[in-house]
């Protein structure tokens, strides 16, 4: 069986098609900033998009930085909010070792299709992160609706990937076998886990979950 493995040129000209249309809602809510961010935090929201939570969170006096693979959005997010320091990365990320007290993932998980891919991020992740730092993750697992799984279905045929499936505007996306995410965060001690419903860009009811996990030193 061929199977089509997405190029990040595709995926990065989707999303910079996408900058000045797309709106993010995963909610960051106050009770886990309040309970698990220090105050004052060195904070990098990894995937920050047009950098709707870096405004938020630098309002609320954190030092937030924010990297993305779409030149586009992150045109937009220092526009927007030029009190954070927004870097355009890929592979590796430019910060040192140690450098941050939290790092959030915000449907970041959903718009990389590929488990290696996924694994060199997190790699990354655990790099910048102090011992002891927290990660916030908010993103989907697999649906139980009948559409959803014949999208699976297809996605599979095609990517190779269970879970990863087309969206009707032209991106591809992926949702998560929980199994395989708590093995993805491996090094951490989870805090919390909890599901909670969204609404998706493409405006789609959904399930996500919300993961807090804690940096092993």
């Amino acid at each position: 069986m061929a199977v089509n493995i997405p190029s990040s040129s595709e995926l990065i000209e989707y999303w910079d098609s996408s900058a000045s249309s797309s709106e993010f809602r995963h909610p960051l809510p106050k009770a886990t900033v309040d309970q698990y961010f220090p105050a004052g935090a060195a904070i990098l929201d990894m995937g920050c998009g047009y950098g709707r939570l870096a405004a938020n969170l630098a309002d609320l006096g954190f030092a937030v930085s924010g990297t993305d693979t779409s030149p586009a959005m992150l045109e937009k997010a220092r526009r927007d909010v030029p009190n954070c320091d927004f870097r355009h990365c890929q592979n590796e990320l430019s910060w040192a070792d140690n450098t941050f007290d939290v790092v959030l993932l915000v449907t970041l998980l959903s718009s990389v299709p590929l488990d290696l891919e996924q694994r060199k991020i997190m790699g990354e992740l655990r790099r910048v992160l102090k011992p002891g730092g927290c990660i916030f993750v908010s993103d989907l697992p697999l649906q139980w609706s009948s559409d959803y799984l014949e999208m699976y279905e297809k996605g599979l045929k095609r990517y190779g990937q269970y879970g990863v499936f087309d969206l009707s505007d032209g991106g591809i996306t992926r949702h998560h076998d929980l199994g395989y995410f708590i093995e993805l965060m491996n090094g951490f001690t989870c805090l919390e886990l909890a599901t909670h419903e969204v609404t998706t860009p493409n405006n789609d009811q959904a399930q996500a979950f919300r993961y807090i996990g804690k940096l092993s030193p």
